[in-house]
């Protein structure tokens, strides 16, 4: 099996429950990322976490063609970029994020997660 089926595979289903869960619980799910937006311990271990997870991603998986496998790349590049400023700017992290969320940040990230969740369990099952 392809890396980049592999990744369109577990990518695609854990992006589309995630997406899915945010739409159904919306309220939950904005109280608990606004919870711990307030931890800095949290947001720095979820930035370690986002840092190992997007390096492995980008490492395994830097490729950058006009077809479906570049989703995968980007993916890992805004996950190893959202693990930086975890680390490195929490506050200001922070910051965007709940200001986001005050708005209809979180509902166009639910969709988006959903969407692509979708989109790349198709280009991963149908490969």
């Amino acid at each position: 099996m392809c890396i980049s089926v592999f990744y369109a595979q577990v990518m695609g289903i854990w992006l589309f429950l995630v997406g899915l869960a945010m739409i159904v619980h919306q309220a939950r799910f904005k109280k608990t990322a606004m919870e711990a937006l307030s931890h800095p311990a949290l947001v720095a271990f979820t930035g370690f976490v986002g840092l190992a997870v997007g390096l492995l991603i980008v490492i395994s998986h830097n490729i950058w063609v006009p077809a479906w496998p570049v989703v995968v790349t980007l993916i890992g590049w805004f996950i190893l970029i959202q693990g930086v400023l975890r680390i490195f700017w929490p506050e200001t992290f922070g910051k965007w994020m709940k200001d986001s969320m005050a708005k209809t940040g979180f509902s166009i990230w639910s969709w988006a997660w959903l969407i692509i969740g979708v989109y790349l369990m198709w280009a991963g099952f149908a490969s």
